[in-house]
């Protein structure tokens, strides 16, 4: 039985040598294809019009801008919004006073010459209107803030404001 048993374990080995091996692992080979047929139908179903379905009558389409970004709505909108600053001057030249409140909006400054060395103290927080107003009562001189043009403008007093007759 010596020799058979070593001719079938020759066999057995020449066959584990000449067989492939172990096989990669192919994860499409464990499931099912899924075959999709093409679509029979090139456009969608036709829209149902009965009495029994509910729909929207047809409207105007809503405006494609939000309401107050155009220029003309901008004017109706209310009032612009305004940072807050906090404004610390002690004993500072009009000049010097003029160049920091419009550098807090990036506006251009301009300072009358009559007025320029004229010192200021003041510590106050407010938006740059409302800087501008206290200056112009502390100091008795005429701010101008303008907007439009970017720019701060210190002026002399030119005298009281015109008054109506019934006040």
């Amino acid at each position: 039985m010596k020799p058979c048993s070593g001719i079938i374990a020759a066999l057995v080995v020449s066959l584990a040598a000449c067989g492939g091996g172990v096989k990669p692992y192919d994860p499409s080979a464990s499931k099912a294809r899924t075959l999709f047929l093409p679509s029979m139908r090139t456009v969608g179903p036709e829209p149902v019009y009965s009495r029994t379905r509910w729909t929207q009558p047809p409207e105007a389409l809503p405006q494609r801008e939000r309401p107050g970004t155009s220029d003309s709505d901008l004017a109706k909108a209310g009032p612009p919004l305004r940072p807050v600053f906090q404004l610390n001057l002690k004993n500072v030249s009009m000049e010097e006073a003029a160049r920091v409140l419009a550098a807090t909006s990036r506006y251009q400054s301009y300072t009358d010459p009559s007025i320029a060395k004229q010192k200021i103290t003041i510590e106050n927080l407010g938006t740059i209107d409302e800087l501008a107003r206290l200056i112009e009562r502390k100091a008795q001189v005429q701010v101008v803030v303008d907007h439009a043009g970017r720019e701060v403008r210190f002026l002399p007093a030119t005298g009281e404001p015109p008054k109506l007759f019934s006040e």
